[in-house]
């Protein structure tokens, strides 16, 4: 009960400064939550690192945030950020069951939960995916559920990029159920609405009242998101400097304006259509190779792999070589004079995710989770991308 008391007083300090710093760094504006009964869950859409923040100024009471793992392995400022919030941890490409549970014993102890459910932050100003476990978290909580939304978010600090671009950005609340209401609907159809009211299509809204993001270095970052080449469709060729995007393959080169778009020496005028043309052509690359042979895709470079524990405790395995076939992970390394080589079958993953710009996490059904970084820039979406497609083509031959 202290520590509860605690949360909230730095909830309200919280609430009392951040507005002063955040309000004219990002253009914000917000809503104030009318008053709410606890305990609620809030679901809000996700574009930027201080989104919590942001969600919280409409929220005059106080809510646990359910955040990635790896906020809990940042030293000294992961102490500071558990002792005045103590976020429940979620691990990012594993069935996280204790997460569920985390937050469910929160609301059902009165306390208040918000959870950004599409999981990652947007590489292309559309929603992401929202499943199932949305639903099921909603009835299993008991809970009222309010669903907020932020806009402009993608285009101010946009998941690829570097730095915030002035331009606007606005969070409301969507809609307010009650746990009356919410009794009588399935998991589907909750997970249904609380879809309908988290999209947000950026580029759409853009279209429609166009507003520039000022900034500097606007294309600076952009291989994080993009990797395929749109004229010679190599892959991890693309490079950025400044505004503008090349390829190192080819002539093609393109530059990003203060609205988003691309100029009109690219087929593609935003980053959208662009990332749409390249999940295709990876999916072709996926049904092209074949299934009954393993067969080499692509690899990264100087990345480092490491092992992450229950307790967020880090074991490096090395750094090296990280390649994807079309039924397993390699990964090679040499550590200590000595020459490593770690092969991970496809079938055994439980699932792969990622985090920030470039770090990849995935779990195997021996209780492993490992994460994969690099202090060069990558692109880790592919490896995914693919994963997942290849996932779907085997289902379609089984």
């Amino acid at each position: 009960m202290e520590k509860y008391k605690r949360h909230q007083i730095f909830w309200k300090i919280i609430r009392f400064i951040v507005p002063s710093v955040l309000k004219p760094l990002y253009k914000y504006s917000y809503e104030l939550a009318p008053k709410l009964e606890p305990p609620y869950l809030v679901f809000s859409n996700h574009n930027g690192d201080l989104d919590p923040a942001l969600v919280a100024l409409s929220f005059p009471q106080q809510m646990y945030f359910v955040a990635s793992e790896h906020v809990y392995r940042a030293g000294f400022a992961s102490k500071i950020l558990r002792f005045v919030f103590e976020p429940i941890a979620k691990r990012k490409g594993t069935a996280d069951a204790v997460t569920v549970m985390k937050s469910i014993r929160a609301l059902r102890e009165g306390k208040n939960v918000c959870i950004f459910p599409e999981g990652q932050k947007s590489f292309n100003g559309i929603t992401g995916e929202i499943n199932i476990a949305t639903g099921k978290l909603v009835k299993a909580s008991k809970a009222s559920l309010v669903t907020y939304k932020l806009e402009g978010g993608y285009f101010t600090t946009p998941r690829w990029g570097k730095g915030i671009r002035k331009g606007k950005m606005h969070g409301s609340i969507v809609n307010i159920y009650n746990k009356e209401d919410l009794e009588k609907l399935s998991p589907e159809e909750i997970t249904d609405l609380v879809k309908k009211d988290l999209y947000e299509d950026a580029y759409q809204k853009q279209s429609q009242n166009p507003i520039a993001y000022k900034g500097k270095n606007l294309a600076e970052g952009i291989e994080h998101a993009l990797c395929l080449c749109p004229e010679c469709k190599q892959i991890d060729t693309l490079f950025s400097k400044k505004n503008s995007v090349f390829c190192k393959n080819c002539d093609f080169t393109t530059s990003i304006d203060i609205y988003g778009y691309f100029d009109e020496s690219c087929k593609f005028k935003t980053v959208l259509q662009w990332d749409e043309f390249q999940q295709e052509e990876l999916k072709k690359l996926i049904q092209e190779k074949s299934s009954e042979k393993s067969e080499f895709i692509f690899s990264d470079d100087e990345v480092t792999l490491k092992t992450v524990k229950a307790e967020h405790q880090e074991e490096i395995i090395g750094t090296g070589k990280f390649s994807m076939f079309t039924d397993k992970f390699i990964f090679n390394s040499v550590k200590d004079e000595k020459e490593i080589s770690l092969e991970i079958p496809q079938k055994n993953i439980v699932d792969i995710s990622m985090y920030g710009k470039q770090a990849l996490v995935f779990s195997d059904n021996n209780g492993n989770y490992y994460e994969l970084t690099s202090k060069n820039i990558i692109n880790v979406r592919k490896f995914i991308s693919c994963f997942k497609s290849a996932v779907i083509e085997t289902f379609k031959g089984s």
